[in-house]
């Protein structure tokens, strides 16, 4: 068994990697920047949804014991790109095909549906069509954001902006959607489910500026934008127009009103609360 890991410098693919060199199970990592993403412990080779030519290299990778590829995580690319449906099925009839591969654990995000109308919707569809085994995960907001996004005005201008309002969001961690990701890779049945990936507290942005606040010893405060003011400010902090306005949509649109204990249950782990997160990464805000 070894595993294919797409999306080489996404949150969830770095943790997904993470966890499986700990855990001592035979994986490559696909990525854009080819051979030169590797690092210690971890092989990257070059794989692109949108160039067909780079499908095969993953598979020709030699690993120590001559473990084959069994399971692929897969992450699109960025949701400004084109229209990432009919790339990724092509590479999973190609995977099956040519290789045998038969399990595939999806990560999207929280606005899929199956059949429906949003970003990969049709590839959710096609594992059903040609008898995959899979997992579709369907996160909630990132913790990480707040490493990334977020991170500048946070740290220099100790603000947090957003156009949420006062809407809960149940933030789940990278790591946590890791170890259900691998559970779903590597489990023995396969799930043929999807899940919505939320974690264990539901917070407002005000609440979660008052938890910074706390333990980062200075006031951070939630500034509360429109929609449109949004999507600007994400496309002067140099986001693609497309993407900035896509952003800002979900950041009004999307939020939580309910937890539930699935997630925990399904990834055997205690999840992570935003308490925990940002004591933990403390020192990238001081």
């Amino acid at each position: 068994m070894a595993i294919l890991v797409t999306g080489g410098g996404g949150m969830t693919s770095k943790a997904v990697a993470s966890q499986l060199k700990d855990a001592g199970i035979p994986f490559v990592v696909g990525s854009t920047r080819g051979t030169s993403a590797s690092s210690p412990g971890v092989d990257a080779v070059k794989f692109d949804w949108t160039d067909e030519s780079t499908f095969p290299i993953p598979f020709q990778h030699e690993f120590h014991n001559g473990e084959k590829i069994t399971a692929v995580y897969i992450v699109p690319g960025p949701v400004h790109s084109a229209d990432p449906n009919s790339a990724i099925n092509a590479f999973v009839d190609y995977a099956m095909k040519e290789y045998g591969v038969k399990r595939f654990v999806l990560c999207g995000g929280v606005v899929l549906k199956k059949g429906g109308p949003w970003h990969l919707d049709a590839v959710w569809s096609h594992f059903k069509e040609v008898g995959a085994e899979y997992m579709v995960l369907r996160p909630t907001w990132f913790l990480e954001n707040y490493l990334d996004w977020f991170l500048l005005p946070l740290k220099n201008e100790n603000k947090i902006y957003t156009c949420a309002g006062d809407a809960t969001v149940a933030f789940i961690s990278a790591e946590d959607i890791a170890a259900l990701a691998i559970r779903g890779l590597t489990s023995e049945k396969p799930f043929n489910c999807d899940f919505t990936v939320h974690g264990p507290e539901l917070v407002t942005h005000d609440q979660l500026a008052e938890t910074f606040s706390k333990i980062l010893g200075r006031k951070i405060e939630h500034v509360k934008l429109t929609e449109e003011k949004r999507a600007a400010v994400l496309t002067e902090a140099g986001f693609p127009p497309t993407f900035a306005k896509f952003g800002a949509y979900l950041e009004a649109n999307i939020w939580d009103t309910e937890i539930d204990d699935a997630t925990a249950r399904a990834a055997g782990k205690k999840l992570m609360t935003c308490d925990e997160f940002i004591e933990k990464h403390k020192s990238v805000w001081l």
